[in-house]
């Protein structure tokens, strides 16, 4: 990936994927410092630091060895960028990489990450929580022990998300950080994942907050329509947060999801509490219809879906709302008119991840 991509190349893309513990990651961490410190020391880039899961003995991980160091600048990027180039390293520019706090390189072998750089500036506090997390797990095997755990199970639920695989181990980093005493900088890629927040509805749902729900549900499609309007093929193939969907994936997952939900819709006012059936959104987002498929196809079909389902929802009645079905996954009942909310929600949720991705990339 060159400064000035607007593309995402594979190795960006890449799922989830752990690997056993390999006693060979430390050896390969010490080669990997001296060979950067011999290609940076002279930029002013020191403190070259082996974090990460590769740096614990005994942890599976990802097969990425992570590297961190500091600089009293960034002024020299272009040329740090220059010495790593023939190494197979990639420059990932802020603007993609989406935390200005550091600058990002990943080092490649025929389109497979195998390391990453992580540069911070002298004093960025990131860099000091890194070595902590990492040190308190040397430290602590029971931590580590745990950590390992929890990372094979998200590696399973989110293997196709590096993101939110990141993100789903931030309160476990945040909960050791705290027992050593390490005041935890927030990340601003939880923003990028939920731009207007999360949807959260407890209690009774008004009539009136319903019918703003039925309102949104009716707009929807005029939105999403204007969110894409004037993209071109290359831009709609642009993921809206790294390691996330593109924008083609984002408008074909609102119709796969939403067409699911009417359908739950009128099993539960049909049926007495049915038990609908869980799919896997990720693995339809890698369908060939999702991945390639002109956005216009779903454009039209939510167009169509939410005008039946808005004719539906505003005849139903209170009873009506208060019926319910069964996620045999998550293992809830679900009341019709919460669902009404998460899915007025998850709309503008897709909507604002397009947006919000214009306004960053200028388009």
């Amino acid at each position: 990936m060159s400064d000035s991509s607007d593309r995402w190349s594979k190795w960006a893309m890449e799922e989830v994927w752990l690997a056993d513990a390999n006693p060979r990651w430390l050896a390969a961490g010490e080669s990997l410092i001296e060979s950067l410190e011999a290609r940076l020391l002279s930029f002013g880039v020191c403190d070259f630091e082996h974090i990460g899961s590769t740096a614990i003995p005994g942890l599976p991980a990802k097969p990425i060895i992570d590297i961190m160091a500091q600089a009293t600048t960034f002024d020299r990027l272009h040329e740090i960028s220059e010495a790593l180039s023939s190494e197979g390293w990639n420059n990932v520019p802020p603007e993609l990489d989406l935390r200005p706090y550091r600058r990002f390189w990943v080092k490649t072998d025929k389109e497979r990450r195998v390391a990453h750089l992580h540069l911070f500036l002298i004093g960025e506090p990131r860099y000091a929580e890194q070595l902590a997390f990492r040190d308190a797990l040397l430290d602590r095997r029971d931590w580590a022990m745990a950590y390992g755990q929890l990372k094979v199970e998200l590696a399973e639920r989110y293997r196709r998300d590096r993101e939110a695989y990141s993100e789903a181990k931030a309160d476990f980093i945040e909960k050791i950080l705290l027992e050593r005493k390490v005041k935890v900088t927030k990340s601003m890629n939880q923003d990028l994942r939920f731009p207007i927040g999360r949807f959260n509805a407890e209690g009774e749902v008004s009539a009136r907050q319903r019918l703003d729900w039925i309102d949104e549900m009716a707009n929807l499609p005029i939105k999403l329509a204007a969110a894409i309007e004037g993209l071109n093929g290359a831009q709609l193939d642009t993921p809206y947060r790294p390691d996330g969907w593109t924008v083609r994936q984002v408008v074909h997952h609102l119709a796969d999801s939403h067409l699911n939900s009417f359908t739950r819709f009128k099993l539960a006012l049909t049926e007495d509490q049915p038990a609908i059936k869980p799919y896997y959104e990720e693995r339809w987002a890698q369908l060939a219809d999702t991945v390639q498929a002109p956005v216009e196809t779903s454009i039209a079909l939510i167009a169509a879906l939410h005008e039946r389902w808005v004719i539906l929802l505003r005849s139903l009645t209170d009873e009506d709302f208060s019926r319910t079905f069964y996620h045999p996954e998550s293992k809830q009942v679900f009341r019709l008119d919460h669902v009404l909310g998460t899915y007025a929600w998850h709309g503008r949720h897709h909507v604002a991840h397009i947006t919000s991705l214009r306004r960053r990339m200028g388009w």
